[in-house]
């Protein structure tokens, strides 16, 4: 974890020219491990403690249920798209997730339809019902919700999504802010550590299958 938080670090200094001080690039490594961690403790017979929870966290689904959320990252020196998908159950134990790059430059509302495209096609793959679809844009979940037909150049991308979210038992899509969707995003932005895409099934084990 804390390797790849230098790593990202070091992309931030490059692309953007800012930096992090050693301090937040550590507590950066351990926030993710305490993400991961959490979600492998799910299951564990002594559950952890309730914590307060603010609306802008990640909220579990309703008892049995499933909620697949997705994320897109951009890097302005890089030709592709960064997208992560998660799929976590109603105790947060993360059953699926993706990590993986898109070839292409994408404004930033395809970017994050294609991620959303990716990450059903995820859930349908394994053959995951899923209650709850979020992503960390209100205009997409908009134009996803919208049972007015898009006109626009996307309009094929959003049907494809919209058949696939029947595929997977799901109605509509739910915006949820960008913290909330912490988890999909960390795993868009590792996808630009690999050429290779990274699935992780049941991360109790917490070992990454390339495909």
């Amino acid at each position: 974890m804390v390797a790849w938080a230098i790593w990202e670090d070091r992309n931030s200094l490059i692309n953007s020219g800012r930096s992090k001080c050693a301090e937040l690039v550590v507590s950066g490594a351990e926030a993710l491990l305490s993400e991961f961690q959490i979600s492998k403790n799910a299951t564990s017979r002594c559950p952890l403690p309730p914590s307060p929870r603010s609306s802008a966290e990640w909220f579990a689904p309703a008892p049995g249920r499933l909620k697949l959320n997705i994320a897109v990252a951009f890097r302005k020196s890089v030709g592709s798209i960064g997208v992560g998908a998660a799929i976590r159950d109603d105790k947060g134990l993360v059953l699926v997730a993706r990590s993986n790059q898109l070839p292409g430059r994408f404004s930033h509302i395809v970017g994050v339809l294609m991620a959303l495209r990716e990450g059903l096609l995820l859930a349908r793959f394994y053959n995951f019902c899923v209650d709850a679809v979020e992503v960390a844009s209100q205009l997409v979940a908009s134009i996803i919700n919208n049972p007015v037909p898009s006109h626009r150049d996307s309009k094929f991308i959003v049907n494809d999504i919209k058949s696939l979210l029947l595929d997977v038992g799901c109605c509509k899509c739910q915006a949820i802010s960008k913290s909330g969707n912490s988890l999909a995003h960390r795993l868009a932005l590792l996808a630009f550590s690999s050429v290779q895409e990274l699935i992780w099934l049941d991360l109790s084990h917490d070992v990454p299958l390339s495909l």
